[in-house]
This record gives C-alpha cells, sequence and structure tokens, in this order.
C-alpha cells in the first residue's frame, strides 16, 4: 500500500513537472489574433493535461519528460510547434508562408508511427462518440472533415502534437497503443474516465447524463 501510494505520487510529481513546462510554453504562444483566452484558463489546461498524461505508461512519461526539459533549455517552444504544425492541416497556403521555414524538418521515418497511433486514436474516439454521444459533441470534432467547422479536429490536433515528439516516445506510443487493443482497452475511454473525475463525476456515465 505504501509503495501504490509512493508510486503515485512520484507520478503524480512527473505529470505536474510535464505541464509546469508545457504552460509556461504555452504562455509565450503568439497567436494570429493576439492573446486566446485559453492562455488565461490554467485549470483547464491542467486538467485536459493531467487527464492524458496519468493513462501514459511511465516509459513514455519519464521520455517526454526529459524531452521537455532538453526542449526548454534549447529555447525550443514545442506548444508553439504544435499549433503551427497543426496549420499544415487547415490551412496549408499560411503554413508553407510562413510557417514550415521556422520548424524543425519530421524525419519521414516518424510518420509511419504517428499515422499508426492516429488510426487507433480516430477509432477509439468515434466509439467513444457512439456510446457518449453527449459528451463527444461537447468536445472537438473527430475527424480532419471536422476542421471546416473552424474548430481544430482531435485527429489534426493528434497529428500536429505527434509530429513535435521524438522518434523514441513515438516508438512508445505506438507500443502502448498496440498493447491497449490488445488487451481491448480504448485510451480515449480512460481518458475521459479520469477527466470527468478531476471534474468530480463518479463516472462517464454521470456526466453524459448532466449534459442537456
Amino acid at each position: 500500500m505504501t509503495n501504490q501510494k509512493g508510486d503515485g505520487l512520484i507520478r503524480l510529481a512527473e505529470i505536474e513537472s510535464i505541464i509546469s513546462i508545457e504552460w509556461e510554453m504555452f504562455q509565450k504562444v503568439q497567436n494570429i489574433g493576439g492573446r486566446a483566452s485559453c492562455q488565461d484558463d490554467y485549470e483547464t489546461f491542467y486538467l485536459m493535461r493531467r487527464s492524458q498524461y496519468e493513462n501514459w505508461n511511465e516509459e513514455m512519461r519519464c521520455c517526454y519528460l526529459d524531452f521537455a526539459k532538453k526542449s526548454q533549455k534549447e529555447g525550443r517552444n514545442l506548444v508553439e510547434e504544435k499549433y503551427a504544425r497543426m496549420m499544415q492541416y487547415s490551412d496549408l497556403h499560411y503554413y508553407n508562408k510562413y510557417l514550415a521555414p521556422n520548424l524543425p524538418t519530421v524525419p519521414q521515418s516518424h510518420y509511419p508511427l504517428i499515422n499508426a497511433i492516429v488510426t487507433v486514436m480516430i477509432d477509439w474516439e468515434l466509439d467513444f462518440a457512439k456510446a457518449y454521444p453527449k459528451l463527444s459533441g461537447a468536445g472537438r470534432p473527430i475527424t480532419s472533415d471536422g476542421d471546416a467547422s473552424g474548430f481544430t479536429s482531435l485527429e489534426t490536433y493528434a497529428r500536429g502534437e505527434l509530429e513535435t515528439y521524438p522518434k523514441e516516445l513515438l516508438q512508445l506510443y505506438a507500443d502502448y497503443v498496440a498493447q491497449l487493443q490488445r488487451e481491448n482497452k480504448s485510451l480515449s475511454i480512460m481518458i475521459q474516465d479520469t477527466l470527468v473525475h478531476l471534474y468530480g463525476y463518479d463516472s462517464i456515465e454521470e456526466a453524459e447524463a448532466s449534459l442537456a
């Protein structure tokens, strides 16, 4: 019991270290229309990011924390890069003209891993939407087709984020996704379960029923 508690505290410390670095990077993101309101909403940022990292395995968290620390020391803003990379899927002309020249090149060897992860993530999200349409409908569109609505889709967001990861983390992520598939588990369900508990609900079903 003591070990479980200790492990939990170590996991939370790692997660909060990651979120602290990401929040600092997020504060430095320059938006086309000026500072976004979400840049002043630490609580939502914290809960969203924590629900993701709570459901990564230890290897993934450690790998990303080391990478985030290294990137921060180098003056690299991973959050800004993520949003910039998302633009190649929502506004390719703007991306090619203004953003691409200033971004690190993503090695072609990364894309099979990214595509494999995203393909499964979309399937999980579509299944989640069927089971919990109200919760799903309150979030982003799932596939890139929804980018035209003016809201960045989960697919585009995921691709933008994954393209900032080092290959070691992408491989760990792809392996983890494959493991969850073998165990008939859904990372989408796992993340949502953590998130609704952080918001004070006892279950996803309770959160779904609370929405009009």
